[in-house]
C-alpha cells in the first residue's frame, strides 16, 4: 500500500500549538522535564531568558518571508532551535552522584545545557509535525555524539540551526 499524499494543510509555517507564550513554555518545560527525569537530574530555569528567545523568535518568525511550504516549516523550526539555544533559559545539576562513569547524555546535558535541549525541543517538534502531514516517522535516533557535535556547533553559531535537518541528521520525505 502507498504511503498517503501528503496534506498540505496550511499547518506549514504556522506551529499553532506554539504561536501562544503559554504553550510555547509548556512545551520548551516538557522537553527539559522529561530530559531531567530520564537521566536523574534538576532543572533550573530562567523564566526571564525563556519569555526573550519566545519573542526573538516570533519576531524573526514573522520576517521569515517566502512559500508556506516545507522549507518555510523547517526554517521556523531552525529559527526555534536558534531562538533557544541563544538563551540561558535551563541548566542541569545531577540529583545523585554517579559511581562510575557518567552516562554520555548526561555529559552533553551538562556540558550544553540550552543547546542540546533546543536541538530535542526542535527535533520533537519536527517529528510531530511531519508525521502528522506526511504518516512517516522521519527520526533518527540522536546518539550522544551527534548530539554533543550539533550542541557545540549552536554554541559557537546559534544561527547553524537553519541547518536543522543537518544539525540532527533527520531524514525529510521531501528531500
Amino acid at each position: 500500500m502507498a504511503d498517503p499524499a501528503p496534506r498540505t494543510d496550511g499547518l506549514f509555517g504556522r506551529l499553532a500549538g506554539l504561536a501562544e507564550q503559554v504553550e510555547f513554555e509548556v512545551h520548551y518545560d516538557a522537553v527539559a522535564t522529561s530530559l531531567a527525569d530520564r537521566f536523574t537530574l534538576q532543572t533550573h530555569y530562567n523564566i526571564a531568558e525563556m519569555q526573550d528567545a519566545y519573542a526573538v523568535w516570533i519576531a524573526k518568525c514573522a520576517s521569515a518571508g517566502g512559500e508556506r511550504d516545507y522549507r518555510h516549516f523547517i526554517r521556523v523550526i531552525g529559527l526555534l532551535i536558534e531562538s533557544l539555544a541563544r538563551h540561558r533559559i535551563v541548566t542541569y545539576t545531577p540529583m545523585i552522584r554517579p559511581a562510575g562513569p557518567m552516562d554520555p547524555y548526561v555529559e552533553v546535558l551538562l556540558k550544553f545545557p540550552d543547546e542540546a535541549t533546543a536541538l530535542v525541543a526542535g527535533a520533537a517538534l519536527y517529528v510531530v509535525a511531519v508525521e502528522r502531514l506526511t504518516a512517516r516517522d522521519p527520526s533518527v535516533a540522536l546518539s550522544p555524539l551527534i548530539l554533543e557535535n550539533a550542541a557545540g556547533i549552536l554554541r559557537r553559531r546559534p544561527d547553524a540551526a537553519i541547518r536543522f535537518r543537518e544539525l540532527l541528521q533527520l531524514a525529510t520525505p521531501w528531500s
